[in-house]
């Protein structure tokens, strides 16, 4: 497993991206789908500054997307 830390800076149906900084570029950081079965408590919202843990296979898009399997708030 692999983590990146940095600020969720969009969320969308079950995937949310996150880049290193609040003020991101749109093709700045990280899309990372969530497992179904992957659920955080409190909600998560952007401008959290989070680390997620996902495996290490990523696409090669801009912004590469990964698979998160936990995401813990800073």
């Amino acid at each position: 497993m692999a983590t990146f830390t940095g600020y969720i800076v969009d969320i969308g149906e079950a995937k949310i991206r996150v880049a290193p900084s609040p003020e991101a570029e749109p093709f700045d950081g990280i899309v990372f789908h969530l497992e179904e079965e992957l659920e955080h408590e409190p909600p998560l919202v952007v401008g959290q500054y989070v680390r997620v843990e996902h495996d290490e296979k990523m696409t090669r898009s801009l912004p590469p997307q990964a698979t998160a399997h936990r995401i813990d708030v800073l």
